[in-house]
C-alpha cells in the first residue's frame, strides 16, 4: 500500500514537473471541527509541494498528520475561477487522500479561499462531512512562495 501512496506522489509531482510558474511550499496547519466533541487533533502539521498550472490551476501533494493521529497523503487540483485584485481568490480542490476512516483512499472536493502575497500565502478549505469517513472542518494551511 505504501509503494502506490508514494506512485500517487511522485505521478502528481511529475506532471507539474515541466510547467513555468510560482512553486510554493505548505506547512500543514490547523483545524476546526463542526463536531467538537470527537476529541479531533487539530493541530496537522505536514509538508506539501504546490505548483501553479496557469492562473486559475494549480496541483499539490504532500503529507500530514490528520484529525484522526494518522499520516494522510494527498494529490489535489486546485481551480480558482474567482480572484480579485487583492492576492484573493476562491474555487474548488479536489482529489484523493488517505488514512481516513474506512476506506484506504478518499476522493475529495472541497471549496477553497487563499490570499497570496509576494512570498507568504494562507489558503482555507472546508472539509465537508462524509460519514463513516471523514468528519467536516475548517482547516487554515500557511505557504511559502520559493519561485515564481
Amino acid at each position: 500500500m505504501k509503494t502506490r501512496v508514494w506512485g500517487v506522489f511522485a505521478l502528481c509531482a511529475g506532471l507539474v514537473s515541466g510547467v513555468q510558474a510560482a512553486e510554493l511550499l505548505s506547512f500543514g496547519g490547523g483545524s476546526l471541527h463542526f463536531e467538537r466533541d470527537l476529541g479531533h487533533n487539530e493541530f496537522n502539521y505536514g509538508l506539501g509541494y504546490e505548483r501553479d498550472w496557469s492562473e486559475d490551476i494549480s496541483w499539490s501533494v504532500g503529507v500530514y498528520k490528520n484529525s484522526i493521529r494518522r499520516a494522510t497523503f494527498y494529490g489535489l487540483a486546485n481551480w480558482y475561477p474567482w480572484a480579485w485584485d487583492s492576492g484573493i481568490r476562491a474555487g474548488l480542490s479536489g482529489g484523493l487522500m488517505t488514512g481516513y476512516h474506512k476506506s484506504p483512499v478518499i476522493g475529495t472536493l472541497m471549496p477553497t479561499l487563499e490570499w497570496r502575497g509576494e512570498r507568504l500565502a494562507l489558503q482555507a478549505y472546508v472539509v465537508p462531512t462524509i460519514k463513516p469517513y471523514v468528519d467536516g472542518a475548517v482547516v487554515v494551511q500557511v505557504k511559502y512562495q520559493f519561485r515564481r
